[in-house]
C-alpha cells in the first residue's frame, strides 16, 4: 500500500499514555495524526482488569496530588481517586527479623533512624546541585554518573538496618540491584518530581476506576486515528518525509514521534540508520524485572488486626506489599511486588508454582489468612513482549554523561517521547504525559 492516501502530518508510534498525550496535543493544535499501536489495546504499561465488579491494576497505578497533568485528566473524565491506606502498623521484615512500626518512621534504633535521616539530607543536598533537564551538565553530573547507588549508599550509611531499609526500598523501585544503576540516574528521577517531599508523595492515591480509564478515554476522543495491532517494522526518513511501514501498509508523514520504551525503539529498522549515539544509548538501557501480584480476600483481614497492609521484605520473592482495597466494597485487595532476580526466577515457574511461592511469602508476612485468597492474579512485565522489563528504563554508570543528549534530541523528523524522556515526574504516568506534550510541541514548532 504505497498510495499517498495515508498521508498525515504526524505519525505516533505507541498508544501508551505518552503517545496518546502527544496525539491529543497535536490534534488540539490542528495537526492530523495517526497512532500506530502494536498491541490490541491502548495503555502500554498501564493495564487494569475487572473481576466481578472489582477493578484493580496490574500495571502503573498510583498518582500524587502534585501531578497536575494526570490530576487534570482525572477531573476532566469524571474519575475518582482513593487515598492509599496507611492506618495501623507497617511491617519491616529485614535482616531475618520482623518489626512493626506505626507512622512514617521505621521501628529501628535511634542510631539507625539518624542514619536514615542523614541519607535523606544527603539526597536533598544533591538535588540542589542537579540541573533538572540535562543533569549530566550539572557540576556534579560526571561524578555522580561514575558511581553506582550501591557504592554511594555504602559510603553514606553506617548502620545495618539503615542500609537494609534503603537498599530494599530503592531496589524494589528500580526492579533491580543498586549496583546496576548510576547515582545520577536515580537522583535525576527524584529531582524531576520537584522535591524530595513530593517524591515521597508518589503513592499517595490511586485511580478508583482503574488507571486504564485514562488512556481509554483519550483513545475514545481520538477515534479511528488510533490503529491497534499495527506493529511498526521500518521507518524510512529524510528531511522532507517519513515513511512508516507496518504489516498493513505504509504511512507517510512529515514527522514521527516514537513514544515507546528506548529499548523497543531499537527493534525498528531505520533507513538511513540512526546516529550511533542514539543506538548506543538504547543498547545500555536496562528495564529491570517485575511481577505485580494481586490477591483478593473476602475481607481486608490485616486491617481488622490494626495493620496497614504495607510491608517491606528483603528475603524471598515478595519485596513489598500495599493495600489497594476499594472502600466501597467489602473484599480486601493486597498488592505484592516481586522484582529483580526473584522476578526472573519466578518467571521461569508455572503459574501455580509462582502463585504458591508468592502466597507462602504473604503468609510469612501476614499470617495463615494470606494463603487463601478468593482470587489471585499477576502480570510478569518482563515476559510482556511490549514491555520486557520493570516499571521503566534506567541507566548504569557512564551512560547519561556520555549519551544523555541522545535521549530526547530529535533526529531529522524523528522525535522521542515516553516516560524515560520526561523531565517532570520522570518514569511516572505524569512523566509520560509531560514527555508526550513536549514532543508534540517540538513537532508543532517545526511544522509552523
Amino acid at each position: 500500500m504505497h498510495n499517498k492516501g495515508n498521508q498525515i502530518d504526524v505519525i505516533i508510534v505507541g498508544a501508551g499514555l505518552s503517545g496518546l498525550a502527544a496525539a491529543r496535543t497535536l490534534r488540539k493544535n490542528g495537526k492530523t495524526v495517526t497512532v500506530l499501536e502494536a498491541q490490541s489495546r491502548v495503555g502500554g504499561r498501564i493495564l487494569s482488569t475487572s473481576i466481578k465488579g472489582s477493578i484493580f491494576d496490574l500495571g502503573a497505578q498510583w498518582v500524587s496530588p502534585h501531578q497536575h497533568r494526570i490530576q487534570t485528566l482525572i477531573k476532566e473524565f469524571g474519575l475518582t481517586t482513593t487515598s492509599t491506606y496507611k492506618e495501623g502498623t507497617s511491617l519491616y521484615a529485614l535482616l531475618g527479623k520482623k518489626k512493626r512500626g506505626l507512622g512514617k518512621k521505621p521501628p529501628f534504633s535511634r542510631l539507625s533512624l539518624l542514619d536514615i535521616t542523614s541519607i535523606e539530607y544527603a539526597v536533598k543536598n544533591l538535588l540542589e546541585n542537579i540541573e533538572p533537564t540535562k543533569p549530566w551538565e550539572s557540576p556534579l553530573g560526571q561524578k555522580l554518573d561514575s558511581l553506582t547507588m550501591e557504592t554511594w549508599l555504602k559510603k553514606k550509611m553506617f548502620t545495618k538496618y539503615g542500609k537494609a531499609f534503603y537498599r530494599q526500598v530503592y531496589e524494589e523501585g528500580l526492579c533491580g540491584r543498586l549496583s546496576e544503576v548510576s547515582v545520577l540516574d536515580l537522583i535525576w528521577s527524584i529531582k524531576s518530581t520537584g522535591s524530595f517531599d513530593q517524591y515521597l508523595s508518589a503513592e499517595e492515591e490511586w485511580i478508583t476506576n482503574g488507571a486504564q480509564e485514562i488512556p481509554n478515554r483519550i483513545a475514545e476522543e481520538l477515534g479511528d486515528t488510533v490503529l491497534l495491532d499495527s506493529k511498526v517494522l521500518r521507518i524510512d526518513w529524510d528531511d522532507t518525509e517519513v515513511k512508516v511501514y507496518t504489516e498493513q501498509g505504509v504511512w507517510f508523514s512529515k514527522k514521527v514521534i516514537l513514544a515507546i520504551p528506548p529499548t523497543l525503539t531499537n527493534r525498528i529498522v531505520y533507513h538511513p540508520p540512526l546516529p550511533s549515539s542514539r543506538d548506543q544509548l538504547c543498547q545500555r538501557v536496562w528495564q529491570g524485572s517485575v511481577i505485580k501480584c494481586v490477591m483478593v480476600y473476602e475481607t481486608p483481614f490485616w486491617r481488622i488486626r490494626g495493620e496497614s497492609g504495607i510491608a517491606f521484605h528483603d528475603d524471598g520473592p515478595v519485596k513489598a506489599t500495599i493495600d489497594s482495597s476499594n472502600p466501597s466494597r467489602t473484599e480486601g485487595i493486597l498488592i505484592a511486588f516481586v522484582t529483580g532476580e526473584e522476578a526472573r526466577r519466578l518467571g521461569e515457574l508455572s503459574k501455580e508454582e509462582r502463585k504458591m511461592e508468592v502466597l507462602n511469602c504473604i503468609s510469612y508476612l501476614f499470617g495463615h489468612e494470606g494463603l487463601n485468597p478468593k482470587g489471585y492474579f499477576d502480570k510478569d512485565w518482563s515476559a510482556d513482549p511490549w514491555a520486557r522489563g520493570g516499571y521503566a528504563g534506567h541507566f548504569p554508570p557512564g551512560v547519561l554523561s556520555q549519551f544523555g543528549q541522545a535521549l530526547t534530541k530529535p533526529i531529522g523528523p524523528i522525535h522521542w517521547a515516553g516516560s524515560e524522556t520526561a523531565t517532570e515526574w520522570r518514569l511516572y504516568m505524569e512523566g509520560a504525559l509531560e514527555a508526550g506534550e513536549r514532543a508534540a510541541l517540538e513537532v508543532i514548532r517545526k511544522l509552523t
